[in-house]
């Protein structure tokens, strides 16, 4: 079958039992129940149409073992791993459209579902789930990413570079897009126009090097014209030194550190303007490419902040 979907694998880890109660990571917190919830989404199929260099079919698992050994803060709370949706080969559409049925239906048990990546064709899957469940709310859409992704479809069909042209065709009415950390050098002058054309937000790489607080505006104000957030992270938007591990490695990139400032700044405003953040990804970790597990460990401190807060 060319879209399957693999039930979730015993969680381990280091037990430091011998310093008491207190001493637990975040392993011991996986289940099938919680709050929160992780489902992984297994495919390379969009980076291979789109050109990139394979490997990402193996991001999700990579980046629970990188998690699984995280210390847990003080507020750590059960969580649910539903599993990954796999995708066998070029068979995309399928993938995506379980993905979307999956997330919509996690949606109504948890209050925010976190999907490991595969590539960035992982956010059309999401975008769709996130639809379906709040068929009538405004979603503001962050994309934290080197890339606007708002190729048409080539080809081979939509890829890990289309997907946020698919949502504005989806909904021309209702995109609202704001890209954070974008390369001038990644991106040709046909992406600009259209994301001019279209009334995209963007704040640049430079801006955020310059100035950590550079999108802060920015994500104040999708959040307080949206209803919802969907939190998209592609993890080539960080340099290649912290993230070698990915399908396009960043030559400049923005610092691991101004990206948790991010993450916390989409949190802190979706709170402050009474808007929902139930739906987030972290895409196009590359183990093949990985060096000593730096880029899973990178990506996985952002998925244990959105997890635990």
């Amino acid at each position: 079958m060319p879209a399957t979907h693999i039930p979730p694998e015993q969680w381990t880890g280091r037990d430091d039992s011998e310093d008491g109660g207190r001493a637990r990571r975040i392993y011991q917190y996986a289940g099938d129940s919680g709050d929160r919830a992780l489902l992984g989404f297994a495919s390379e199929a969009g980076v291979a149409r789109n050109k990139g260099r394979v490997g990402a079919r193996q991001g999700p698992q990579a980046l629970r073992k990188a998690l699984a050994g995280f210390a847990a803060p003080t507020n750590a709370q059960p969580f649910a791993d539903l599993g990954d949706v796999d995708v066998e080969g070029d068979d995309l559409e399928a993938g995506q459209t379980m993905l979307g049925q999956h997330i919509a239906r996690a949606l109504g048990q948890h209050d925010r579902v976190i999907v490991l990546g595969g590539g960035h064709e992982t956010a059309w899957g999401s975008y769709q789930g996130l639809r379906a469940h709040f068929a009538e709310k405004r979603i503001g859409i962050i994309n934290l990413d080197a890339h606007l992704d708002l190729r048409e479809p080539g080809a081979a069909g939509p890829s890990s570079g289309t997907p946020f042209n698919q949502m504005r065709h989806a909904d021309p009415d209702g995109f609202d897009y704001l890209c954070i950390g974008l390369a001038e050098e990644s991106n040709t002058v046909a992406l600009f126009d259209r994301a001019a054309d279209w009334g995209v937000h963007m704040v640049m790489d430079h801006a955020l090097i310059a100035d950590h607080t550079a999108a802060d505006a920015e994500i104040a104000a999708i959040a307080q014209r949206s209803d919802i957030l969907y939190l998209t992270i592609d993890i080539d938007l960080l340099p290649h030194y912290q993230a070698p591990g990915v399908s396009a490695p960043a030559a400049r990139g923005v610092p691991l550190s101004t990206v948790e400032h991010l993450v916390e700044t989409v949190m802190t405003a979706a709170d402050a303007h009474g808007c929902a953040l139930p739906l987030a990804d972290i895409v196009e970790l590359s183990p093949a490419h990985d060096r000593d597990g730096m880029t899973a460990r990178s990506a996985a401190l952002l998925v244990r902040r959105l997890l635990c807060a």
